[in-house]
């Protein structure tokens, strides 16, 4: 599986799942979310402390496991999304992108020439390190490669459109956690003006061709009713998260049985 398939799965109609890493630092965690029915993990670095090298491990694992490993990168910093994809990661998140421009800034950097000014670099476990020719291998990445941008903000928001319609970008994830806040009406995801956002974003993807995801949102009838909007793309919850949620679970039922 690659994230061409990913993209493919989405432009079929299908849902897309991904399990966000932000505990995880060793090559397990990946194998456990194939078995549990995920589709790819992404590798948090915006909030964690997690290094490019543990990043690197867990994408080798994930790629191993038949998931696509995506990293959410903690800026726009070139380094970290150009040095990600060449780690084995077969796409970026980027957080925080409010301009058409800022997105065309990321496709120049993670998109190879012509369409943007990616240094070739080598075989890496996303190619499995075949020996390839150097248009071969351009040619690979270039087509699994996932460009992902996170809309965050009310101007997010209100340049959706011209956002989409940058060629070389795959995904607009709507952050919904930092829209609301930034919104003023934090975590309150039956909000009006949280629904014309969404639906500001769902329109944008439908006419620009692009996948629509969502990050931060558990309630399933919500998640139907975005699903009917074009919703492809769930960012279904953190490791720490589910962890905590069984746990916390397990741990009351235990409790219950000293009376």
């Amino acid at each position: 599986m690659t994230s061409r398939s990913l993209r493919q799965k989405a432009d079929a109609g299908e849902l897309v799942l991904c399990l966000a890493l932000v505990q995880a630092r060793t090559p397990e965690i990946p194998l456990m979310a194939a078995a549990c029915g995920f589709d790819a993990v992404y590798v948090d670095l915006e909030h964690t402390p997690a290094s490019l090298e543990t990043a690197s491990l867990l994408c080798s694992a994930a790629l191993g496991a038949g998931l696509v490993p995506l990293v959410r990168v903690p800026s726009h910093d070139p380094q970290y999304m150009t040095r990600a994809l060449d780690m084995g990661a077969l796409g970026v998140i980027v957080p925080h992108v409010n301009t058409p421009a800022e997105a065309q800034r990321i496709v120049d950097t993670c998109r190879f020439p012509p369409v943007g000014h990616r240094s070739i670099g080598g075989p890496n476990p996303a190619t499995g390190y075949k020996p390839l020719k150097p248009t071969e291998l351009t040619a690979l990445l270039e087509r699994d490669t996932l460009l992902s941008v996170m809309l965050e903000t009310p101007l997010a928001i209100a340049n959706a459109d011209a956002i989409a319609a940058v060629e070389g970008i795959d995904m607009c994830l709507v952050g919904t956690h930092d829209l609301t806040a930034e919104m003023g009406i934090l975590g309150q995801f039956r909000h009006a003006t949280f629904a014309e956002a969404m639906a500001t974003a769902a329109a944008a993807c439908r006419r620009r061709g692009k996948v629509l995801g969502v990050a931060g949102i558990r309630d399933l009838e919500l998640l139907r009713e975005l699903v009917a909007q074009g919703l492809r793309f769930i960012s279904a919850g953190t490791d720490a998260g589910f962890f905590m949620e069984a746990a916390t679970a397990h741990a009351a039922k235990l409790r219950a049985l000293h009376v």
